[in-house]
């Protein structure tokens, strides 16, 4: 407003003989008229709740929080009233609310997978340290492992079964065993040799949910049968 009030200074409208310019003044009424009409003031914790929420109508907030219409780009994201509330009381657009859950779809969901993988490898090969007996014994057999697997496994057998504690004991089970028989009730089960069937098998939750131990052990004789050890 000072910059308006110095735009006004009455001096400006005074002619050479002291006196008011009506005309001049009239037509600098006009103009501030025109440049104060768009204007507005933003809402403070001093502004009425009226006056507050015409405000935020204006700049195109909903009137509740469950009007905002949201559109989630991942299968993780859903829309969260609580999230959206906390929004709403900050006056967020639906523009800005969509842009908050596409910023956690392209941004912030990423990095928590990546972080989540990460540790359930960890996770995995922890477990693999505490059954050879230390770090040490367990650097030597992954050495083995690869060497071995290098050898007798298709890469995509052993992508499959390397990342995880029970696909790498199918390795290294394979590795050191000669082709048992699975027997279940006095009967020797069927087991497919060909890779496609078995890796069907490993996408079964009973091998990689339940492990079941039978299942796993059909899993285990297949690759055997398939890749047997030099």
């Amino acid at each position: 407003m000072e910059n308006l009030m110095e735009e006004t200074n009455m001096d400006t409208f005074k002619g050479s003989d002291g006196q008011i310019d009506v005309e001049a003044l009239y037509n600098a009424y006009r103009e501030l008229r025109e440049k104060t009409k768009h204007m507005f003031l933003i809402p403070d914790e001093t502004t009425p709740t009226e006056q507050k929420q015409a405000f935020y109508r204006a700049l195109g907030v909903p009137e509740t929080s469950d009007q905002y219409e949201i559109t989630c780009h991942h299968k993780l994201l859903s829309s969260d009233p609580q999230v959206n509330e906390l929004l709403f009381q900050q006056g967020f657009t639906n523009k800005q609310v969509q842009a908050v859950y596409d910023l956690a779809a392209t941004k912030i969901l990423p990095i928590i997978e990546e972080l989540a993988a990460d540790y359930e490898s960890d996770r995995q090969k922890e477990a693999l340290i505490r059954h050879f007996g230390g770090e040490e014994k367990w650097n030597e057999v992954s050495r083995q492992l690869a060497v071995w697997a290098k050898q007798n496994v298709s890469p995509a057998i052993l992508s499959a079964l390397a990342g995880t504690y029970e696909g790498v004991m199918t390795l290294y089970n394979m590795m050191q065993s000669k082709e048992p028989k699975i027997m279940s009730n006095g009967q020797e089960k069927y087991t497919p040799t060909d890779e496609a069937s078995l890796q069907k098998m490993m996408m079964d939750p009973k091998y990689w949910k339940e492990q079941d131990p039978d299942f796993v052990r059909q899993v285990t004789e297949g690759f055997r049968r398939l890749y047997p050890s030099s």
